[in-house]
């Protein structure tokens, strides 16, 4: 059955293949907001200049990343330039990032030199399914919208383990997180070093490679920066999706999420409304001892940041944030080590902007896990989404010294 899940998925993408969307001279800017004016004046604007936001500014003093198409371009910068806005541009022709990311010849097997789709990443997980069977449990939360299995796996050395709970790619167009996390899996299978080995052994990990399986294959085969889910709930039918991660049921709604259909944060019209979150929620609930689950992470890009609760208010912080600061530094230290990548870490609020209804604050609020973050890989936004597949590998090595780092930090404080 699921062969010919594949086979028909296949001839769904070649069938597609000559409808990409496509972005030529597209450009990505970097603006500058020194107040509330400009915030304002950015947010009047968004509809009437197609404005996308690959990184929104909540507050003055930081920066937004914000993509035009051509015919957009000049208006936009004599808005900015009429306000005495500072910007620059980052990307001057996101197609080409775009084109640089697709391989000219696809690998048979799966390894991380090159951005996989889902049916490559499926096929995998079957084959390290049948070859680690006393390790790997393999589990499926459902289908989505679309009829896709989604499609996890328990990596279990010995029982009594307290457990770490991954999703990654909630977001079909962050590429790099799923190809981090695929390569954690194969780590936590075949360690190359001691410490790695032993947060293999000593904990178990339940891994979602890819949460939003719809907007993750349509990011693939028809708009490669497809960010939300593909179920419609627009009444006219002209925008489709809901932004995952502000459809969990906390706090829905309160802070940093939109009721429009056609935002790219759209939250859904209730909590919980599109299957990919009901199901997990479901899972997590049903499927999974009450109290294994320790660590929650959601894996997001780009940024490098740890993200705690709280995302809906910046003037409140959780009572077990100290506790989840000094872990986030472990993870932050250890990827540091790496490469020299900095990381900064605080609650989602007072370090990136405001969120309601996302998976991290919905594990500490609903399950009462100690330690939920938002992991943002990178990077700054040089490329922001379209990171270059050169740049898999050391994002995932360095990721993966991470957890070793966070999962010994959580030792420290008697989480695990």
């Amino acid at each position: 059955m699921y062969l010919k899940f594949v086979l028909l998925l296949a001839c769904l993408s070649l069938a597609r293949a000559g409808e990409q969307v496509r972005y030529d001279n597209y450009k990505l800017y970097k603006v500058h907001i020194k107040d509330t004016e400009d915030l304002q004046l950015l947010d009047e604007n968004e509809k009437a200049l197609k404005l996308n936001k690959w990184r929104p500014a909540s507050r003055p003093g930081v920066s937004s990343d914000i993509m035009l198409s051509p015919e957009y371009q000049e208006a936009f910068e004599s808005l900015l330039n009429s306000h005495n806005m500072t910007y620059s541009i980052k990307i001057d022709n996101v197609q080409r990032l775009i084109d640089e990311q697709r391989p000219k010849q696809r690998m048979s097997s799966m390894e991380w030199t090159q951005y996989h789709t889902l049916e490559e990443i499926y096929a995998w997980l079957d084959l390290i399914e049948a070859r680690y069977p006393h390790v790997v449990t393999p589990f499926s939360i459902g289908n989505s919208h679309e009829g896709r299995p989604i499609r996890g796996i328990k990596i279990s050395y010995k029982p009594g383990n307290s457990a770490v709970f991954i999703e990654s790619n909630i977001h079909g167009n962050e590429w790099i997180t799923s190809a981090t996390i695929t390569y954690l899996i194969d780590e936590l299978l075949v360690p190359r070093n001691p410490s790695v080995r032993d947060i293999a052994q000593n904990v178990d990990w339940y891994i979602i490679p890819v949460l939003n399986v719809d907007g993750f294959s349509y990011s693939h085969n028809v708009e490669r920066l497809w960010r939300k889910s593909r179920l419609n709930w627009d009444p006219t039918g002209e925008c489709v999706g809901t932004d995952l991660n502000r459809n969990f049921n906390y706090r829905w709604m309160e802070a940093g999420a939109s009721a429009d259909p056609c935002s790219q944060h759209y939250a859904g019209p209730f909590p919980e409304s599109d299957p990919e979150i009901s199901q997990l929620t479901s899972y997590i609930n049903n499927s999974i001892p009450e109290g294994i689950i320790k660590i929650y992470i959601s894996v997001h890009s780009y940024s490098q940041l740890v993200l705690s609760p709280w995302g809906h208010t910046a003037e409140e912080f959780p009572p077990h944030y100290p506790q989840m600061m000094g872990v986030a530094k472990g993870f932050a230290d250890a990827v540091f080590r790496r490469y020299g990548t900095p990381y900064n870490y605080g609650s989602s609020a007072a370090t990136l902007y405001e969120v309601s209804g996302a998976g991290k604050d919905w594990a500490y609020g609903v399950k009462n896990i100690t330690i939920p973050f938002t992991l943002e890989l990178r990077d700054r936004g040089e490329f922001g989404f379209l990171l270059p597949p050169e740049y898999i590998l050391p994002v995932a090595r360095e990721t993966t010294e991470g957890f070793v780092g966070l999962i010994q930090a959580a030792r420290g404080i008697n989480v695990l």
